[in-house]
């Protein structure tokens, strides 16, 4: 398919996406007064709806309103309401049974469409409403791919001239963020975070205040890291983690002085206690084992069997060429050789080995290379491991390699 034929078909995919407000009505007397959003009044005279000021205020742009009201509410505003603005009603229960706050939370869902634009108003949402709201919106998101540009909250006091809306939506980047944080730590997948990171970076170019300067890099150092972990690159890995450091010490900075930014501290600070324990300079060196240890620790975390079980064969070739004052990169196959010749001694039941330490480092060396081989092949051979076998055992050797470097 040509270039220009794709792009008119993303177009025409564009120009079709629904564009879909989301609000409550209540109940209330509602009265009338001019809201203001994004420092303009909407619309120019007085209105009793926060439904109008915001169709006022998106209704060139193509979107539609739909506003979620009880029997109560209908009976009330339905009709005023319709004299005002073109909307379509989305009928919900009053919520007093957990059944009927499943019923909104599906009625929400329900009303939006696959891949729409969604604002969202939580104005008169009541009691436990906006809560369900939010969940809905973050369900939409990944189910039915929805793009939420705006959480909005109308605010309004009888003693003030006019009405405000608060923007929310940051508490919903908030969630994410969290979200994308605990992809990180749990599963060793920054995509997400780098993301936010540097959306965050972006937006403070947007708008009036201070500038990020360090976001973005923290989140190409993220990246770093856990490819390099992915790919076993050790020496990579520990001089990546002693950057990403810098780089999260450079952008407390960013985040201490730009508001939306801020409740990433208490995050890039589990993420800084993630990865202190890797940076190291000297693979080799005492520190730099102690590292590779948690590096196997870290694969181990996040499931990455097969990364963890090949780690740990390596560590133990290191082990070797350490205790027998061998070079550990230049004369590795030496120590292979060892090993391997050690193992078939003791599976003769040679008696005279006396060094326990050298004992539990060659019985390990035997099982390890197994699992190792098992994994690499793919269990193409006999026998093969079941998977949740084969994880264990891995997890169970892996603890063992890692109990013999501390030793």
């Amino acid at each position: 398919m040509k270039a220009v034929q794709v792009h008119a078909m993303l177009h025409a995919e564009g120009e079709n996406m629904s564009k879909v407000i989301l609000s409550f009505l209540g109940t209330g007397n509602y009265t009338p007064t001019q809201y203001w959003l994004d420092g303009k009044p909407y619309p120019d005279l007085s209105t009793p709806y926060i439904q109008e000021a915001l169709l006022k205020r998106y209704e060139e742009e193509g979107w539609v309103l739909k506003v979620l009201m009880t029997k109560e509410a209908e009976e009330r505003h339905k009709e005023a309401l319709a004299e005002r603005v073109k909307y379509e009603a989305v009928r919900i229960p009053a919520g007093h049974t957990e059944g009927e706050l499943w019923q909104i939370f599906n009625a929400i869902v329900d009303s939006i469409p696959e891949g729409a634009e969604l604002i969202m108003d939580i104005s008169h949402g009541f009691r436990s409403q906006p809560i369900l709201a939010l969940a809905a919106v973050q369900f939409l998101q990944v189910v039915k791919g929805v793009r939420v540009r705006r959480i909005l909250y109308g605010f309004y006091e009888p003693t003030k001239p006019k009405g405000n809306f608060f923007d929310l939506t940051g508490f919903l980047d908030l969630m994410e963020w969290t979200q994308a944080t605990h992809d990180l730590l749990e599963h060793g997948e920054g995509l997400r975070l780098r993301k936010l990171l540097r959306e965050i970076h972006s937006h403070s170019y947007q708008v009036e205040g201070p500038k990020a300067k360090k976001l973005t890099s923290v989140g190409e150092a993220l990246d770093n890291v856990e490819d390099a972990l992915d790919l076993l690159r050790v020496e990579e890995a520990l001089s990546s983690a002693q950057k990403l450091l810098k780089h999260l010490e450079a952008a407390s900075e960013d985040v201490a002085q730009l508001p939306r930014s801020m409740p990433l501290g208490l995050l890039l600070e589990r993420i800084r206690e993630r990865y202190r324990s890797l940076a190291a300079k000297d693979p080799f060196s005492p520190e730099g084992i102690r590292a590779q240890g948690e590096m196997l620790r870290l694969l181990l975390q996040t499931r990455r069997y097969a990364q963890a079980i090949t780690l740990a064969r390596e560590l133990l070739v290191t082990l070797a060429c350490v205790r027998q004052n061998w070079d550990p990169l230049e004369e590795r196959g030496v120590a292979e050789a060892w090993l391997n010749a050690k193992v078939k001694v003791r599976k003769k039941k040679d008696s005279t080995a006396k060094d326990s330490q050298a004992l539990h480092l060659i019985s390990l060396w035997e099982e390890t290379a197994d699992l190792r081989n098992d994994v690499a092949h793919a269990a193409m051979r006999e026998n093969p491991a079941g998977a949740r076998q084969l994880a264990q055992r891995v997890e169970k050797v892996c603890d063992q390699v890692r109990a013999l470097l501390e030793d």
